[in-house]
């Protein structure tokens, strides 16, 4: 997809880290945003830096595991800019705790976002963006997580190897049908935004696993990781060049590939995975 400029770009998880840096990228190639985040004050706060930058754009407060929301979003979308070109899928929250102390809630609240969030999106889009014959681009986030999981991190890993999986399914549909429409499947590793604070968002009902003392000696140790990871704008980049390339898989940390090609022979040959935990995580 080359044409881009006066083209329409949705986004969730929009107001902060991957997501405003990637609508500012867009932004300054001319295309039309429309942010969704369920932060309504940071969801502000980005609208207004967009458009004191001069971009057109349009917040919408979205909780993209609720489908009602999803589709509302959708509506708002087709009435405001009549078609949706480039959907970004990024809405993501993060938990960390052993498998087998974390909390029903923990796995659903992780599930519903970040798995449910991208079904919910491509449903909500894709239907009206193949019967336009325009061109356009899924862009679904996942996570190096997907390809290496990561002790005491499993539903996010679990949610982000279905993320990939599904993204790789829907190339193989759109291939098949020669559809003008690409599919982006974002695989970062460790990258400094604020996902590992995403506990502020959850449902108020929420139980999760652990008691709040020991929840924040996790949480602190989980920022020092995050904070060293690589700035968003270098994903918006590499994202933007998929984009316009039709890449489908877009791996942000170079470092990373050659346990890529090991885990594939390890696998082939039927050994057993490394242990990975997560303080392990790619960093470079």
């Amino acid at each position: 997809m080359r044409d881009l400029k006066e083209r329409v770009a949705v986004i969730t998880g929009g107001a902060s880290g991957i997501g405003l840096a990637l609508a500012e990228r867009l932004g300054r190639e001319g295309m039309h945003l429309v942010l969704a985040d369920i932060e309504q004050q940071a969801l502000d706060s980005a609208c207004g830096r967009l458009t004191a930058a001069g971009h057109r754009v349009i917040g919408v407060r979205t909780d993209v595991a609720r489908w009602d929301d999803m589709q509302a979003l959708a509506a708002k979308v087709h009435d405001t800019f009549g078609q949706a070109h480039v959907v970004c899928n990024n809405a993501g929250v993060s938990i960390l705790g052993p498998t087998w102390d974390l909390a029903i809630d923990d796995w659903r609240w992780v599930l519903d976002v970040n798995l449910w969030g991208v079904i919910h999106g491509i449903k909500a889009f894709l239907p009206s963006m193949r019967a336009s014959g325009q061109p356009g681009h899924i862009v679904n986030i996942a996570s190096l997580a997907a390809m290496f999981p990561i002790g005491t991190h499993a539903p996010y890993c679990a949610s982000k190897a279905a993320v990939a999986s599904i993204s790789e399914a829907l190339h193989s549909e759109l291939r098949a049908e020669n559809a003008p429409i690409g599919v982006s499947a974002v695989c970062p590793g460790m990258v400094d935004t604020r996902i590992h604070l995403s506990w502020r968002n959850r449902p108020q009902d929420d139980r999760p696993w652990s008691d709040r003392e020991q929840m924040t000696a996790w949480r602190d140790a989980a920022s020092e990781v995050q904070e060293a990871g690589i700035r968003p704008e270098a994903v918006a980049d590499l994202i933007l060049a998929a984009i316009r390339d039709d890449r489908f898989w877009v791996l942000t940390h170079p470092a990373a590939n050659p346990g890529i090609v090991e885990r594939a022979r390890m696998l082939v040959d039927g050994q057993p995975p490394r242990v990975w935990m997560a303080d392990q995580a790619f960093r470079s």
